[in-house]
């Protein structure tokens, strides 16, 4: 390992990696506008990254009890952990873009406009008395008949897709493996509206290069999922002109780079939040960071991707693989630093196992 690059040093600490300067799992979900949360063990470990002290059951205490933070379809039509108040702006932002994405492919599953408004109709009766799992939601399809119009098993979480990108819907409570989804209205009553138009499209982009940056419009795109020269040229004047790599980019503010050591979960912003992501995963890593569509939990020091991690829970083990070669016994010393936090995180023993460099 040589000499951290300033590029990927200040990414890091503007995700708030190395400090861990956030004082809440609100502030933790916010920080990078929203944390990836397809796997939700995942992202709880993604607001432990960057929140010290913080439990697992606090999170969940704040999605399913306090529900400062919510689960939905956001940026990329994929699920979000984010701020209550920030979750409708969001969704009239991103939702008009995923529904023009996905309309062919819900053409073919059988969700024509009229299938789609029947379904929203019925899911409004179907969550009236509380939260309803995909299979009780899909139940209720069948006993209306409207699922005779799907094609494909996979219809009924596109029709929860379609209906959280409207607002009408949001995940709730787990029951145990199996997601739950309510009527937004009912789940978070007191959400505000936030801004609209060019000013939630404005506002997206400063929460964007304030966290991500230094970062490329094209970066802004790819991790928005939306087109980025508007958003971007909304607030050219607040940016600062920096050379990303090569290319033109920007930084939203100053800050005082931090190195540090993070064991970070699967599909973490950090990895995902940038069109080129060269500069964090060498590569010869990247086939082992970015497989298919898996994005692996990974082990940062100092910006860069030295490593790989994994913790079956059944097991107790956490293992960690150097890439490339042996670690210096500073970043070895604050692995295991870190597998001692993530063991008091989900409140478990946990050893840890330090696999050969590949």
């Amino acid at each position: 390992m040589g000499r951290p690059s300033p590029l990927v040093l200040e990414r890091s600490t503007r995700h708030g990696l190395p400090g861990r300067h956030c004082d809440s799992v609100v502030g933790a979900a916010r920080l990078t506008v929203a944390i990836q949360a397809q796997d939700a063990p995942a992202s709880r470990l993604g607001i432990r990254a960057r929140l010290p002290g913080v439990t697992e059951a606090d999170v969940i205490a704040a999605v399913e009890d306090v529900r400062s933070v919510a689960r939905t379809w956001l940026m990329r039509g994929t699920i979000h952990l984010v701020d209550a108040a920030d979750l409708r702006w969001l969704v009239r932002l991103t939702g008009p873009v995923t529904r023009r994405r996905m309309r062919l492919r819900w053409s073919q599953m059988g969700l024509t406009d009229d299938v789609l408004d029947r379904c929203l109709t019925l899911l409004d009766d179907v969550l009236a008395d509380g939260p309803r799992t995909r299979a009780e939601v899909r139940a209720a399809f069948e006993s209306d008949g409207v699922a005779r119009a799907f094609t494909e098993d996979q219809a009924t979480t596109h029709v929860l897709l379609h209906a959280s990108t409207v607002g009408a819907v949001c995940r709730a409570t787990d029951r145990g493996r199996d997601a739950t989804f309510a009527r937004l209205a009912d789940w978070l009553p007191d959400a505000p509206e936030g801004p609209s138009g060019d000013e939630a499209s404005a506002e997206l982009a400063r929460r964007y290069f304030a966290a991500f940056a230094p970062a490329t419009s094209a970066d802004f795109g790819a991790w928005s999922g939306l087109p980025h020269g508007r958003a971007v040229g909304l607030i050219r004047d607040e940016l600062t002109p920096v050379d990303v790599d090569g290319r033109p980019g920007f930084r939203l503010g100053e800050v005082e780079p931090e190195r540090g050591v993070r064991l970070l979960p699967a599909f973490d912003n950090y990895l995902i939040g940038y069109a080129d992501r060269a500069a964090i995963v060498p590569g010869a890593a990247r086939p082992m960071v970015y497989q298919g569509g898996m994005i692996r939990p990974t082990v940062v020091a100092d910006g860069a991707v030295v490593g790989s991690w994994s913790l079956p829970r059944s097991s107790g083990r956490l293992s960690v693989t150097p890439f490339g070669s042996s670690w210096p016994k500073r970043v070895l010393a604050e692995v295991e630093r870190e597998a001692a936090d993530v063991a008091r995180f989900i409140g478990a023993d946990v050893a840890l196992t330090v696999l050969a460099p590949v």
